[in-house]
C-alpha cells in the first residue's frame, strides 16, 4: 500500500506557503545604494562630482582645469545595470571606477547574497576577487580560472584566481563587471556620435576580441595591413587621353613622388584594430561593427586625398569602392574620430598620413560586404578645376585578401556559464563515468546484492567516491539553495541561466530528475548525496566500534518525517518573501559547512554540522530522514515514479517482516509495502529478498522434506 501526503497537515503548509509567495511576488528587484555625499567623500576636490543620470545611472567624475570641466571617470554601481545573479538567486552590488578610457581604477564589493560567503571571512574573500579588476580594462581579455591560480596581466589579457567553493559566484562578479561597464562605454560611444543619451539595454559582451600585441610593420608582414602605392608617372598615364593629361605640373616634375599613398586595413579585425587604435576609437569601431558595419580604414597620405564622392572644388581627389564576388559595394566615411596608437616602426607611413575610417553600404540586392572574403579595391581619381570641359578621371583596381583571415575574426564568445563548463571538463568526465556505474549497478540490482559482501563493499567504495569526489573535490552537493533561487529569481524577474552555472550541479540535477522517474528520491539521497554519504561512512565506522544505534519506534519515526516536509514548507514560503529570511532558514541544511567550506566557518556552524553527522550514529541517517527539507522535495517529486522497483512477495508483511526489521530506514510498513517517498535505495531489501538464508518464504520452502513413495519387495515389506 502507497502512503500518501494527501490531506495531511504537509500538504496545508505547501499551499499555505504558494498562496503567501503569489500574493507577495511583486517584491522589488535591488537598487543602488550610493547617495551623493558618499561619492562626494570619494572624490574630493579638485574633483567635481557631476549629477547620476537618469536614464544611466552613472556618477560622471570631472577635474577643474580653468574654467572647464574635465571628465575624468565614471562611477557606477553593477546592480544598476547588469544584475547578474549568483549562486544564491541574487546579484551582488560592485562599485567600480572607470576612467574615459575604459580601465577600472577601483572596484569594490559593496553587497552580496552569497550563503557561502556570509561571514566576515567570506565576505574579504569575494573583495578580494573584485579588487583583481584594478589595473585592467573593458579591452582586456579576462579569463577566471580555479581559486589556486595566479593573477597574470599582459597588455591585451589577465587571468584571475577564482573563489573555492564560489564558481557561481565569482562568474556573475566579473558577467556583472564587465557588461556593467561595457553599457557605459556604449553609451559614451553614442554620446560622441552625437546620438540621444539614454539607457543602453543590457547585452552581452560580444565576439572574443583576443589579439597579440604587435608594432606596424608586423602587422604589414601579415598583410594585415596593405599599401596602397600609385606614383604621379602612374597618375599621368592613367589621365592620357582625357581633358586633364599634363595638368598636374607637380606630378610632371616629381614623377616618381606617389600621388596615391595609402595603408588599407579592414579595423574590424582585433589584431588589426585593437593595435593601431586607440581605446576609444576602437570602442567605436567594435560598435559599429556589432551593429552590423563592414568597415575598411584608410592610413591616407598621398596628393590624391581620398573622399566618400568626388570633389568638383578639389583639383585633385579619390573616391574609393569595393567589389566583391560580382557586386559593387559603395563606401560611406564615417563621422567617427579617428586616434592612432601606432607602436613601434612604421616603415612607408606617411608622417601627414590621415586615418580615414569607411562603412561598406549594402549592395543593390542587399548582400552585406563579407570582410573574411577577398575584395576588389576600386580607385577612381580625378583630377582637374571648376570647368568640366578640363576635368579628368582615372581609375584602377587592386586586389586585397588577407592570408589566414580566419585567424582574425572575432570569434563569438560563449556565455558565462559554459566558460565554467569548460573549465570542469575533467570532473565532469570522472562524475559522467561515477553515474554510469551507479546506473549499471541499480539496472541490475538483483547481480549487485546477489552476495552481502559484493554489495557492502561496492556500496561502501561508493559512498567514499561521492563524499570525496562528487562533494570535497568536484563541489557537486545538490542544495535547497537551488529551489530558493530559482524562485527569487522567478519573483524578482530575473532570468535563470545562473543555474547554468556550476557544470556539476547542472549535469546531478538532470540525472536525478531522469532516476527520480525510474526508481525516486533513493538515487540521489542514498547514493550521491555527499553529506549523506558523509553520515552513513561515520555509522558505519561506528558499528565497526561497537557503537549501538537506536531504532525509534515507529509512531515517532513516521511522525518525525514529517517535519521535513514543514521545513521545506517554512523555506519555500519564504523564498517568494523575504531573502534575508530565506538565508537564515536554509542554514538548516549543513551542506555548506561540511561539504562546500570542509568546516572551515563560524564555530555554531560547525557545531551543528557536527551534530547532524554525528547523530546518524546515533539513529541511521537521521538527518536525512527526519531534516533534510531537499529530500523532502524529491520525495514529493518522487511520487511522481513510474516503476515499482523492489520485488515483494504475497508473505512480505505476513508472515514475513524480516525486510522491515532489516530496514534502517524504517520505509518498509508493516503490510510489506515499501514508502518509496522514504526509501533510499540501499538494496539491502533486494538481498534479503533473493537470499534463502534469510527470506522467510525461501527458508520455510528449503526446509519442507517432500514424501517419496519407497518400492515394496515380492512379500509386500517395504525395502
Amino acid at each position: 500500500m502507497r502512503t500518501s501526503l494527501a490531506g495531511t497537515p504537509i500538504v496545508s503548509l505547501l499551499r499555505c506557503a504558494l498562496l503567501l509567495l503569489l500574493a507577495l511576488s511583486g517584491a522589488l528587484a535591488a537598487a543602488g545604494t550610493l547617495e551623493r555625499a558618499a561619492v562626494e567623500a570619494m572624490f574630493p576636490p579638485p574633483l567635481v562630482v557631476g549629477e547620476r543620470g537618469t536614464a544611466l545611472p552613472v556618477w560622471p567624475i570631472f577635474r577643474r582645469a580653468g574654467a572647464q570641466l574635465e571628465l575624468q571617470a565614471h562611477v557606477f554601481e553593477t546592480v544598476d545595470l547588469e544584475p547578474v545573479a549568483g549562486y544564491g538567486g541574487s546579484p551582488s552590488n560592485l562599485l567600480v571606477v572607470m576612467d574615459r578610457d575604459g580601465s577600472f581604477r577601483d572596484v569594490r564589493l559593496l553587497s552580496h547574497s552569497e550563503p557561502i560567503f556570509k561571514s566576515a571571512e567570506g565576505n574579504a574573500t569575494l573583495q578580494r576577487f573584485a579588487a583583481q579588476y584594478q589595473g585592467l580594462s573593458i579591452n582586456h581579455q579576462i579569463q577566471v580560472l580555479t581559486h589556486k591560480a595566479q593573477r597574470v596581466q599582459t597588455d591585451t589579457s589577465a587571468t584571475l584566481h577564482g573563489v573555492l567553493a564560489g564558481t557561481v559566484s565569482a562568474m556573475a562578479i566579473d558577467k556583472s563587471i564587465l557588461e556593467s561597464a561595457a553599457q557605459v562605454a556604449q553609451a559614451r560611444l553614442r554620446e560622441a556620435r552625437g546620438e540621444a543619451s539614454g539607457a543602453v539595454p543590457a547585452r552581452h559582451r560580444g565576439p572574443n576580441d583576443r589579439y597579440r600585441k604587435s608594432g606596424f610593420n608586423a602587422l604589414a608582414a601579415a598583410r594585415l595591413v596593405q599599401p596602397l602605392l600609385f606614383s604621379n608617372r602612374q597618375a599621368e598615364a592613367a589621365f592620357k587621353g582625357t581633358p586633364a593629361a599634363g595638368r598636374d605640373t607637380e606630378g610632371t616634375i616629381r614623377p616618381d613622388n606617389a600621388a596615391i599613398d595609402a595603408w588599407v586595413l579592414l579595423p574590424g579585425l582585433p589584431q588589426a584594430g585593437r593595435n593601431l587604435l586607440d581605446p576609444e576609437s576602437w570602442m567605436q569601431v567594435r560598435q559599429l561593427r556589432e551593429d552590423g558595419a563592414a568597415l575598411l580604414m584608410l592610413l591616407d597620405g598621398g596628393r590624391y586625398p581620398f573622399m566618400a564622392a568626388p570633389d568638383p572644388l578639389r583639383p585633385r581627389s579619390a573616391t574609393l569602392a569595393v567589389q566583391q564576388q560580382g557586386r559593387e559595394f559603395v563606401l560611406k566615411e564615417t563621422a567617427v574620430r579617428i586616434g592612432l596608437a601606432l607602436s613601434g616602426q612604421r616603415s612607408g607611413v606617411a608622417e601627414n598620413a590621415v586615418p580615414r575610417l569607411f562603412a561598406a553600404v549594402p549592395a543593390a540586392d542587399g548582400t552585406q560586404l563579407d570582410i573574411a572574403q577577398p575584395m576588389t579595391l576600386r580607385i577612381r581619381l580625378q583630377r582637374g578645376d571648376d570647368d568640366p570641359a578640363q576635368r579628368g578621371v582615372a581609375s584602377f583596381e587592386q586586389r586585397l585578401e588577407i592570408p589566414g583571415v580566419a585567424q582574425y575574426l572575432p570569434q563569438r564568445e560563449w556565455p558565462a556559464w559554459m566558460a565554467a563548463w569548460s573549465q570542469r571538463g575533467a570532473d565532469l568526465a570522472i562524475l559522467g563515468a561515477g553515474l554510469l556505474v551507479l546506473t549499471w549497478l541499480l539496472a541490475r540490482q538483483r547481480w549487485t546484492s546477489a552476495r552481502p559482501g559484493r554489495l557492502a563493499a561496492l556500496r561502501t567504495a561508493y559512498l567514499v567516491f561521492t563524499l570525496v569526489f562528487i562533494g570535497w573535490w568536484a563541489q557537486g552537493q545538490l542544495t535547497i539553495l537551488t529551489l530558493t533561487s530559482a524562485i527569487e529569481a522567478g519573483v524578482a524577474g530575473r532570468a535563470l541561466d545562473f543555474l547554468l552555472a556550476d557544470p556539476l550541479a547542472v549535469v546531478l540535477w538532470a540525472f536525478t530528475g531522469v532516476t527520480l522517474l525510474v526508481w525516486g528520491r533513493g538515487t540521489f539521497c542514498g547514493w550521491l548525496c555527499p553529506f549523506g554519504a558523509l553520515q552513513e561512512l561515520l555509522a558505519l565506522l561506528a558499528r565497526a566500534l561497537g557503537l549501538r544505534q537506536h531504532r525509534l519506534r515507529r509512531v515517532w519515526d513516521q511522525r518525525l518525517k514529517l517535519l521535513k516536509y514543514a521545513l521545506l514548507a517554512a523555506i519555500v514560503g519564504a523564498a517568494g518573501v523575504s531573502a534575508a529570511l530565506t538565508e537564515q532558514l536554509v542554514e538548516i541544511e549543513p551542506f555548506k559547512t561540511s561539504i562546500s567550506m570542509y568546516f572551515q566557518r563560524d564555530w555554531p556552524y560547525v557545531l551543528f554540522a557536527l551534530l547532524c553527522a554525528g547523530a546518524g550514529t546515533l539513529v541511521f541517517r537521521g538527518y536525512c530522514r527526519y531534516v533534510c527539507p531537499l529530500g523532502a522535495a524529491l520525495a514529493i517529486l518522487g511520487r511522481l515514479r513510474l516503476v515499482g522497483w523492489i520485488p515483494r512477495r504475497a508473505e512480505c508483511g505476513t508472515p514475513c517482516q524480516t525486510c522491515r526489521h532489516r530496514c534502517d530506514y524504517q520505509a518498509i510498513e508493516p503490510s510489506g509495502a515499501v514508502q518509496y517517498d522514504e526509501c533510499f535505495q540501499c538494496l539491502d531489501c533486494v538481498a534479503i529478498h533473493d537470499d534463502p538464508k534469510r527470506c522467510l518464504p525461501l527458508v520455510r520452502g528449503a526446509r519442507v522434506i517432500p514424501i517419496v513413495a519407497l518400492p515394496v519387495n515380492a512379500a509386500g515389506a517395504q525395502a
